[in-house]
């Protein structure tokens, strides 16, 4: 026999997301405007560099656009067809941006090394004064999502974006440097095969991470043997059995575990014994708690929990 008490901590309510709305917004906007000059630039003087980063800039267009769409996705209500609502949509879009840009990046690499068989003159000046421009946009825009991204996924994928395209700009701006007053345009294609290094390594944990959620498994800022720490501190906690973890969303984790009390509990401390442990796993990034009580280990093995 087991005591098939369940409880429920349900957080269903986003963070407030509104000066992060707004950061996308004005994100979309400048960048949009800097990659259409960015890409006429770089086609009008030849310069790989600057439609190699143009190109990066195009993904984060795309990737602000799809955190943006996956965060409001996310903050839907559920429905009878998706009982969890949209949540994943937000886990959903960090993914595709870090698919979209590996292959962006092995499309900068291909045309770099086609441009090495054949070096345009480049136009020195014009691609120093379009990154300058390009490094005050994406710090701008990477400072909009500083706080943001200390607790979303989603958007911290958007931050780094914009902060690697900062730090490309000023690599491209070296090039634009280096060629102006030595013409030695073989660093065109060599800093876009810098910057097609970047966007791998920069987006390599991102990817990880994105198809790990996807995946159902533990959250990155989810430590799961403090978990397992912080259930068994509390008092007249026994014992615990087959604790799952996983996103809920890029802002909200879930937990579900059985859980043995000692012998001499009463059952009516049971609920009062389960909000201390959900305000303790609150603490440990879990919004969304699901416990059920056994009455031992081996009786829930039983059961087949």
């Amino acid at each position: 026999m087991s005591t098939s008490t369940k409880s429920h901590s349900h957080a269903h309510e986003a963070p407030d997301f509104s000066n992060v709305n707004r950061a996308f917004f004005i994100g979309i906007a400048l960048n949009s405007i800097f990659t259409l000059i960015e890409f006429i630039v770089g086609y009008s003087t030849n310069s790989l560099a600057l439609i190699a980063d143009a190109s990066h800039n195009l993904s984060d267009v795309t990737s602000l656009i799809l955190s943006l769409v996956g965060l409001k996705l996310a903050q839907k209500a559920s429905t009878r067809a998706y009982t969890y609502g949209y949540k994943k949509a937000s886990i959903l879009a960090s993914l595709i941006n870090s698919i979209l840009l590996v292959a962006i990046a092995i499309n900068i690499s291909i045309e770099g090394i086609e441009r090495l068989n054949s070096l345009p003159e480049i136009a020195g000046i014009a691609v120093i004064t379009t990154a300058f421009i390009g490094v005050l946009i994406n710090t701008f825009s990477a400072f909009l999502f500083y706080k943001g991204q200390q607790n979303d996924i989603n958007i911290k994928g958007a931050f780094l974006h914009l902060l690697v395209d900062a730090l490309v700009s000023v690599g491209v701006m070296v090039s634009g440097i280096i060629m102006y007053y030595t013409d030695w345009n073989l660093i065109d294609p060599i800093i876009s095969f810098i910057i097609a290094i970047v966007i791998l390594i920069s987006t390599w944990s991102l990817l990880k991470e994105s198809l790990k959620l996807i995946l159902d498994g533990k959250p990155k800022n989810v430590d799961f043997n403090k978990v397992q720490e912080t259930i068994l501190s509390t008092n007249q906690v026994k014992d615990i059995h087959h604790v799952h973890i996983w996103a809920l969303s890029s802002f909200e984790n879930a937990l579900t575990a059985h859980i043995v009390f000692k012998e001499n509990t009463p059952v009516e401390e049971y609920e009062t014994l389960k909000k201390e442990i959900k305000a303790k796993l609150a603490k440990e990034n879990i919004s969304h708690v699901t416990l059920e009580v056994d009455e031992s280990v081996e009786d829930c093995n039983e059961r087949t929990c």
